[in-house]
């Protein structure tokens, strides 16, 4: 005699379930987590430790590009990480009187 065999999978009953799980909406996430920050409640912030060890701590780095094209030539940039946010910024360095448009930043922050 062989094993009994169970019921099949109901796909109506999960579609169902699916229909009915409450999910908050994004705005309204953003509203009740700013509530509970202003009732003295609320996650704390997991990026404030990060900042406060790293705040105005910037690795630079001098960066040359020798560009062999056509109208090409050497240029220069320096290029700054911020250790409390990661993020990360490119400046060109221009000379006076080179010919090209004084434009300072290549990437902002």
């Amino acid at each position: 005699m062989a094993a009994a065999e169970g019921f099949p999978n109901d796909q109506f009953a999960h579609t169902r379930a699916m229909v009915n799980y409450k999910q908050t909406p994004p705005d309204q996430a953003e509203i009740k987590n700013y509530i509970e920050v202003m009732l003295k409640g609320g996650r704390p912030n997991k990026a404030l430790e990060s900042f406060l060890n790293n705040d105005r701590k910037v690795l630079s780095f001098n960066i040359l590009w020798e560009d062999r094209s056509y109208d090409g030539g050497d240029k220069y940039y320096i290029l700054n990480y911020y250790l409390s946010d990661g993020k990360v910024e490119v400046k060109e360095i221009n000379t006076q009187n080179s010919g090209l448009y004084p434009f300072p930043m290549l990437l902002k922050k």
